[in-house]
């Protein structure tokens, strides 16, 4: 069954449906923490080569069927790329589908911010974002060469 989707920067009333999500992965992020963390993104007047960004996916119903935090970053091997910290794609019926619309979103931004990959972290509640600037670690996750 093929369906449309809209992925997009998150907007304001998309915030607790998608804490649900961060929720049932198990990440350590109450809800103040992470409407905290929405409330900065919307703040934002400009976005920046290295804010993170969290990014959503909406089927044709309005349910998010995906979201995942991005960032610019350097890596000392790879060079210039794109840290996707936190991805979480949830559909009964066409998780490829919402896969590949997240995806195709993530190659675009890589290729707009100048990177030769994406990094897209294990699901491990341990890969959560720390603060900016804080350490993070390198070597989890997959990397995604951009072209």
């Amino acid at each position: 069954m093929a369906m449309a989707y809209s992925v997009n920067l998150i907007k304001p009333p998309q915030v607790d449906q998608t804490y649900r999500l961060i929720e049932a992965v198990g990440y350590g992020v109450d809800v103040a923490g992470w409407r905290e963390l929405c409330a900065t993104t919307f703040a934002r007047k400009y976005i920046t080569p290295y804010s993170e960004e969290i990014i959503t996916v909406e089927n044709s119903r309005g349910y998010i069927a995906g979201v995942c935090l991005m960032r610019t970053t350097h890596h000392v091997l790879y060079g210039r790329l794109l840290d996707v910290p936190v991805f979480i794609i949830i559909s009964a019926g066409d998780t490829p589908g919402v896969c590949d619309a997240l995806l195709e979103y993530l190659t675009t931004a890589a290729c707009d911010k100048q990177c030769g990959f994406i990094r897209v972290a294990s699901p491990d509640p341990a890969n959560w974002p720390g603060p900016p600037g804080g350490p993070r670690r390198q070597d989890r996750g997959i990397l995604i060469p951009v072209q």
